[in-house]
């Protein structure tokens, strides 16, 4: 199988999050500013006390990266576009992930959706 163009463009995982420092599959701690409210997608920091999400954990990459990654969004190696994915992207709230817009499946960069 051959990698995607974008795979090059990943970072390497981190074996702990920059803020948190749990591991890799582990639960961010209460307070952690990179974890996300898998409600919303956004920062789970200051997010709503009603919300009843679960828990997010550590991927070994900055929230939304491994989105930009399969949508093509990225400026470079290392350098996702998490502005489009934010502003462009939907959040769905049962599968944990930003789905492209359109039908859910999206296009590449430069293509018609």
């Amino acid at each position: 199988m051959t990698a995607r163009p974008a795979d090059t463009d990943a970072t390497p995982l981190e074996s702990a999050c920059p803020d948190c420092r749990v591991g890799i599959g582990e639960a961010h701690v209460e307070g952690c500013d990179v974890a996300r409210c898998l409600a919303t997608g956004r920062q789970r920091l200051g997010h709503a006390a009603s919300c009843r999400c679960p828990q997010d954990t550590w991927t070994g990459r900055w929230p939304g990266e491994d989105a930009c990654l399969e949508f093509g969004w990225m400026f470079g190696p290392g350098l996702p576009d998490l502005t489009r994915l934010l502003t462009t992207a939907t959040w769905d709230p049962v599968a944990h992930r930003w789905t492209r817009p359109g039908n859910g499946i999206g296009t590449a960069e430069g293509e018609a959706s």
